[in-house]
């Protein structure tokens, strides 16, 4: 099966020829895992405890175990996660004092191991 691609933060991509690009394989999770690390609750009305709120936490205090345990619930709600192995989260301090997060996954669709930054 295949979804719309969309490239988060833009708008949905297209092919060179003006057509809808469509996502495949490992790209169908990574865009589903996205979007839910970065919806907040109560965003979709016909779905309102969808998403982890990322975004809403910027600023908090939130440990690293605060949010590995918001990642790691919210990832066993999408079903292109393979249960075993859990998920690896890792969160890193750039330069800047930008913090990314790291996470290493297996893709249930592929059996491949993912690797996602956001």
């Amino acid at each position: 099966m295949s979804d719309i691609s969309h490239t988060s933060g833009y708008d949905l991509d297209i092919t060179e020829t003006g057509d809808l690009a469509v996502a495949s394989g490992s790209d169908i999770g990574k865009q589903r895992i996205t979007r839910r690390l970065c919806t907040n609750p109560g965003d979709y009305i016909f779905w309102t405890d969808y998403g982890a709120g990322l975004p809403q936490r910027i600023g908090n205090t939130d440990t690293l175990n605060d949010i590995t345990s918001i990642i790691l619930e919210q990832m066993k709600m999408e079903s292109a996660i393979s249960v075993s192995p859990t998920p690896s989260i890792k969160m890193h301090t750039l330069s800047d004092g930008t913090k990314k997060i790291s996470i290493q996954y297996s893709d249930s669709t592929t059996d491949e191991t993912t690797l996602m930054e956001i």
